[in-house]
């Protein structure tokens, strides 16, 4: 009998190729909402002091800016740390998405398409979210090529049902709506109304913010919450289904109070996006849908005499 492939190896693999992706999620990061540059056009990474384009043996994701210390070779000005650290980040999540799709619960897993499509589904989710975020956070925009443009890829995989399912307890919270519904085609409507009650939600605060808090909207351009942010949560409901949509947006909420607040007294003219939040709410309750509804569960037991009652 054929030995089956270590863990080990299956998960390094994913951490090898999710640096490479955090390496171009570097290039995104800068190129995309910069009109005058192209994803594609130079190939090669530049240096953002010199522009000197870097050597191959530079490009290697981490070990090219340890091999550097994180000077450029050519200029020998500074590299921002945050290259490796990205590449570290997505490396990890790409590792812990294979481990949660197809190393957990055992190697006959990999003989099942359901789960290669959850875990291509699960990766493309770290791969378009990470990037949004750090785009948001540096310019205060979401790019439409990273919210609008990924629903061509995430409605038709909604079909796939799976991942929507994924560490559920069902009989809690069915992502599911429509039971008359083929399979197929209850996933991909469910995931779609998901994406537009969370939206239509959150534009709905948007509204009821900029008249409670009009001179703030006044000074934002008249506008509480930017319609980027709209876009992402559409994306999210459709990427999720709407009970992790839930725990999604329930973290980012808090991660935002406390996150913002705490910036706000550190610089009371500091804004902070929500789109960073709202994108690590996302990531959670898709890597860690089990753990979050344990934590939801202990809640309603703390708050209810009986505890939940089946």
């Amino acid at each position: 009998m054929a030995r089956a492939i270590p863990p080990a190896f299956i998960l390094g693999m994913a951490a090898i190729m999710g640096s490479f992706v955090g390496s171009f999620t570097n290039v995104v990061v800068y190129r995309l909402p910069r009109n005058c540059l192209s994803i594609n056009n130079p190939k090669r990474s530049f240096c953002p002091s010199c522009k000197t384009q870097l050597a191959a043996k530079d490009n290697i994701p981490i070990l090219g800016w340890v091999a550097l210390l994180g000077k450029c070779r050519y200029c020998k000005k500074p590299i921002s740390a945050r290259y490796p650290l990205v590449e570290s980040l997505v490396a990890t999540l790409f590792a812990i998405v294979v481990w949660r799709g197809m190393v957990q619960d055992g190697p006959e897993v990999t003989a099942d398409w359901h789960a290669w499509l959850t875990t291509l589904t699960m990766l493309a989710s770290v791969g378009i979210l990470v990037p949004l975020a750090l785009i948001d956070f540096d310019l205060t925009i979401i790019p439409d090529e990273l919210s609008i443009y990924p629903l061509a890829f995430f409605v038709p995989m909604a079909a796939q049902v799976t991942h929507l399912r994924q560490d559920l307890d069902i009989s809690m919270a069915n992502p599911l709506l429509f039971s008359r519904l083929p399979e197929w085609a209850n996933g991909v409507c469910s995931a779609l109304v998901a994406g537009a009650a969370g939206a239509g939600t959150l534009w709905l605060i948007g509204k009821m913010g900029n008249v409670l808090f009009r001179e703030k909207a006044k000074a934002m351009g008249g506008e509480t919450m930017g319609f980027g942010d709209v876009k992402l949560l559409f994306l999210m409901g459709v990427m999720l289904g709407w009970p992790k949509l839930l725990m999604a947006f329930g973290i980012a909420v808090i991660l935002g109070a406390v996150i913002g607040l705490a910036l706000r007294l550190a610089a009371k003219n500091l804004y902070v996006p929500f789109g960073p939040f709202l994108v690590a709410g996302t990531l959670a309750a898709l890597l860690l849908p089990s753990e979050l509804m344990g934590v939801v569960e202990w809640y309603i037991r703390l708050i209810t005499p009986s505890g939940v009652k089946p």
